[in-house]
């Protein structure tokens, strides 16, 4: 087994988000990172309390302003999504992931699945991973093609590509960092649910609309588009969830980023507090793959 260190710095999804840039797994878990993310208890906040945000009101003058309200309909969803964090300590489920860059017209999918464990205390950190067992390109054929993602200790990020027998593993954090890996604009992989609502006002205006025959049964709609000032900090132009009206748990999302790029992340056959075999977050390193370790300040970028 080939260990070596590659040079560079952190992986792009890990540092903030320049204009042009595509996160490991936006809609998601971004959002991908992302049902990746882990789901911390949020700190008590008002999510009522008004915001202020700059507005452009020509195309060289800004202007602070008071943040739109937002309804109480939409607060009371982002309040359940906030509260399905602290819900739901283990969550399974099946995965289709789709790809479409609107410029160049190039499409990817994939399927597989994923599992994540809440941690409760520094000891017990927050777990995930997500495995992909089949990729189509384009209007290719569909093809078996294993790649593995996991966190287990809130540290490093192992990614297995068995394609190319390649294992590497990114630091998430320097050694005896504490760092909130899943907090929307504070942490590396900003999850789709058990964000506090004010932060979600705050980095997002917010909507929601009746349901329409495309929607997936029994779901509510929640769209957020990235306020202007925000803009450079985060990759995501504007997102669709699609939330189980009994969980509050989403069961699809859909994300614009600046490239122009849509990715739709559709969740199947969901259980929830299940125990999780501790197995299922520890990926061996089979006799032969070639093993790259990039420390925190290196840099590379990650895709499925």
């Amino acid at each position: 087994m080939k260990n070596t260190e590659e040079k560079g710095v952190r992986p792009l999804f890990l540092a903030k988000h320049k204009r042009g840039q595509t996160p490991f797994f936006a809609a998601g878990l971004a959002a991908i990172g992302l049902i990746l993310l882990a789901v911390a208890p949020a700190p008590a906040a008002d999510a009522n309390a008004p915001a202020v945000i700059t507005t452009a009101t020509s195309p060289t003058t800004t202007t602070s302003a008071p943040a739109e309200a937002v309804s109480e309909e939409v607060m009371n969803i982002l309040r359940e999504l906030e509260a399905a964090g602290d819900k739901y300590r283990t969550i399974r489920a099946g995965l289709d992931y789709e790809v479409v860059n609107l410029t160049l017209g190039d499409s990817e999918k994939r399927t597989g699945w994923v599992a994540y464990s809440k941690g409760d205390d520094d000891k017990t950190p927050t777990r995930f991973r997500v495995t992909f067992e089949k990729c189509k390109l384009g209007v290719g054929a569909e093809s078996n093609e294993l790649v593995d993602y996991a966190t287990s200790d809130g540290q490093w990020l192992t990614v297995v590509k068995h394609k190319i027998k390649n294992i590497t593993l990114y630091q998430l954090a320097a050694e005896g960092q504490k760092v909130d890996l899943w907090r929307i604009g504070k942490g590396l992989f900003p999850l789709p649910f058990g964000q506090k609502a004010a932060d979600m006002v705050k980095y997002f205006i917010p909507s929601t609309r009746p349901p329409v025959q495309s929607d997936p049964n029994g779901t509510i709609y929640l769209r957020l588009l990235t306020r202007p000032q925000y803009d450079e900090e985060l990759p995501t132009t504007r997102m669709e969830m699609w939330i189980d009206a009994k969980t509050y748990l989403p069961v699809r999302l859909k994300n614009r980023d600046k490239n122009k790029a849509v990715t739709t992340v559709t969740f199947k056959d969901i259980t929830t507090n299940k125990a999780v075999d501790d197995g299922v977050f520890g990926i061996p390193h089979p006799i032969g793959y070639e093993v790259i370790r990039r420390p925190f300040d290196r840099q590379g970028a990650v895709a499925p």
